[in-house]
Order: structure tokens, then sequence, then C-alpha cells
């Protein structure tokens, strides 16, 4: 008699087979006028009344949009256009930009930069930080996750216990002793499930560098405990893609 196998579980994607991972964005805008008028210039726009949305359509001008597992001619024709996302807006001078996918997200904060222009500023970013199975539900009934149980994060209370963490010091062994015992710490502390935290839009650069590398840690995070390594926080993978990078800088270099 065979022994029953473990079933394997089916990793929940997008049409375009980026892992679903829902994400949001928050904008800063002048008004809602504002960023509609330039939307109706866009094809790949659609107004949905019924959802109070805009939906973004991979089609038009968004067609040329490249995701690491596909593109355009990926999608099935039956299931063309595909929604890529959708902007709505929650309260007078704000803008939300909803996806669902890490992908996504970074190529939506990219592609609508220059079509709105400099007056839509993306101040914060929401997420869940896991991979989901294809038997865990709808992605409709997932991106509700978005609400639900927000850890909403306060840089300033980090600042402080950073600050309460070097009391006392008095001299370079005290702070280095004090630093090692923070960064230790720090590895062993993970993200929330749901997270919302601010951004730093005075220090962005045009193609969303820093917005990218924080998603896309998030995203290594999620897959590392889809496969089981649970162990793993964001921290200690971030720790561990620094010194990997600083040892391949160090043997470039010797090797030049």
């Amino acid at each position: 008699m065979r022994a029953k196998t473990k079933k394997q579980r089916c990793l929940l994607a997008t049409m375009t087979n980026e892992p679903f991972q829902p994400v949001r964005l928050y904008y800063a805008i002048p008004d809602s006028s504002f960023v509609i008028e330039k939307l109706r210039t866009l094809t790949c726009m659609v107004e949905v009344p019924h959802e109070r949305c805009w939906q973004w359509l991979y089609d038009a001008e968004a067609a040329s949009l490249r995701f690491a597992a596909g593109g355009y001619d990926d999608v099935p024709r039956e299931r063309r256009p595909t929604v890529l996302g959708r902007i709505r807006f929650p309260r007078p001078g704000g803008m939300t930009l909803q996806t669902n996918s890490i992908e996504r997200a970074i190529a939506a904060a990219r592609f609508f930069s220059p079509r709105l222009g400099p007056d839509a500023v993306v101040m914060r970013l929401r997420e869940v930080n896991r991979f989901f199975a294809a038997d865990e539900g709808q992605p409709d009934a997932l991106m509700a996750l978005l609400d639900q149980d927000v850890s909403v994060i306060d840089p300033r209370e980090a600042e402080a216990a950073l600050r309460r963490e070097f009391q006392g010091v008095r001299s370079p062994q005290d702070a280095e002793r004090a630093r090692a015992a923070f960064l230790e710490r720090s590895v062993k502390e993970d993200v929330p499930m749901v997270e919302d935290f601010p951004l730093a839009p005075e220090e962005e650069t045009p193609d969303f560098r820093d917005l990218a590398n924080t998603l896309q840690f998030r995203f290594v995070r999620a897959f590392e405990h889809w496969r089981g390594n649970t162990h793993l926080t964001l921290a200690a993978i971030i720790m561990r893609t620094v010194t990997e990078n600083m040892r391949a800088r160090s043997d470039g270099g010797q090797g030049s």
C-alpha cells in the first residue's frame, strides 16, 4: 500500500502569472477632477460607476508593460483586456491605486507618474504580506484583507525606540554593544500580516527605485514563507541581501 502524499498547494496567481498579493498605493492629489481629467485621455482607463472606480486595463497605452512571467500576448484572448488595477477617490485630496500583485503596483507607480504629473504624489503603502493558495478564496474576497487587522506603522515610534536604545551610551564600546544588541533583536522581529506605512516621496527616484526595493523585499519574504521558511523575517532577508551584495562587490574588486 502506497503512503499518502501530502497534497501539493497550488499558488494563486494573476492572469499575467505573478503571485497574487494585494497592494494599495495612497496618493495625495489636488482634487479628483484634476486626476479624472487626465484619466479620460487614456484609452486603457475605464470608469465603472457601480464600483465607484476607474479600471486600469492591460490594453492600449498599458499593453507594452512586461511582467516577470509574461506580457500582453500571454493573456488568453478571451480574458482580454484583463484589469491591472483600480483607482478610487475615498476622500477629497486623496486617491488610491489598488492592484493584486507586487509587480503591478511597481508598474502602476511608474506608469501613472508621468501621466498624472508631479502633483499626484505616492504618500503611503498598504499590502498583505503573504501569498495564497488557489483554494483559499476568490481574488475579490481576498482583496478585502487590505482593510482587516491593519497594522499602521508610525516611523516616529521606531525613531523613539532607537533613541531609547542608545540612551546612556558613553563610549564607542558601549555604542557598539548597543548596536549589536539592537540588530540582533531587529532581525527576529517580522512584519505584520497587513502593513500600512508611509513612504518618502521627497527621496524617491523617477523610476521609483525605493518603492520597488521596499516591495520586492516583501515579495521575497512572502515567497520564502510560501516555501515553508517561516523563520525568515523581513529584516533577516534584507541583511542577507546586503551581506551577499557586499561580498559580491568585494570578490569583484579582488578579481579586477
